[in-house]
């Protein structure tokens, strides 16, 4: 049987050489903390080594999502128990914007009212047309084309808001159970983060989330009774103005921050 030979005082390290390397360990952790750790984890970058990495990014993203996922959660507890929840200020509405968009909507109107009567209009000399290519005109067969049904979808709710830089609100349709509605939101000035979900009776469920979009749409469908909507904010450094359009099965749209 083999016993392992015991060392040597000379080969035991003295104690300067302990003292040094728990001071190098110390500065590489400390190196490594401030370097590595703080930007991935919390996107603090003193020594702009964490950017070049590609790490402050990392971390700036989790900030986020831990700030909406906490207000989520404080908004969620505060419906639980009843509450009132705190009302955010009234978002600013570019008048200016909407009164333009009002203007071109009329000037649209106006184009097709007059096209209409012109095109109802008859033309000079169709009245002295011989009556023999009127009767044969009555004869020939009339081919009926087949409707096409639209397919653009019927909204009954549009709302205008304005996102300062890091401001969020929450909209969300009041839903039964089993019922659909369809949705679109459009960015302008911007991109947002959002949060699709719904919550009601003690009961939640994530939809989607998106992060740096222009816009998107589809559909929701209530898994249970309850209110189902988004959560928007704008993490950039411009305002935008965010245009949502809600239809479908639901009793009503309602503002929550």
């Amino acid at each position: 049987m083999y016993n392992t030979d015991f060392p040597e005082r000379a080969d035991l390290p003295t104690t300067q050489r302990l003292v040094r390397s728990t001071i190098i360990a110390g500065v590489a952790a400390i190196a490594i903390l401030i370097a590595v750790v703080l930007p991935a984890e919390y996107g603090v970058d003193p020594t702009r080594i964490g950017r070049v990495l590609g790490l402050t990014e990392m971390g700036e993203i989790k900030m986020q999502l831990a700030e909406e996922a906490a207000a989520e959660e404080a908004l969620s507890a505060a419906v639980a128990a009843g509450q009132p929840v705190p009302q955010a200020g009234t978002p600013g509405v570019d008048v200016s914007q909407l009164q333009s968009r009002l203007d071109v909507l009329e000037q649209i109107v106006m184009g097709l009212q007059a096209g209409a009567i012109t095109s109802g209009a008859p033309k000079p000399g169709s009245e002295q047309a011989p009556v023999q290519q009127q009767a044969a005109a009555t004869t020939e067969p009339q081919v009926l084309e087949p409707e096409v049904a639209s397919t653009t979808p019927q909204w009954r709710d549009e709302i205008v808001f304005t996102l300062t830089p890091g401001e969020g609100t929450e909209y969300k349709l009041v839903m039964e159970s089993g019922a659909i509605a369809t949705y679109e939101f459009i960015v302008d000035g911007g991109v947002i983060n959002f949060d699709a979900h719904g919550d009601g009776g003690g009961q939640s469920v994530a939809f989607e989330e998106g992060r740096g979009v222009p816009g998107d749409s589809g559909e929701l469908q209530a898994p249970f009774a309850g209110n189902h909507g988004w959560f928007f904010r704008n993490r950039g450094s411009e305002d935008v103005v965010v245009t949502l359009r809600t239809g479908g099965q639901y009793q009503e749209l309602r503002k929550l921050i």
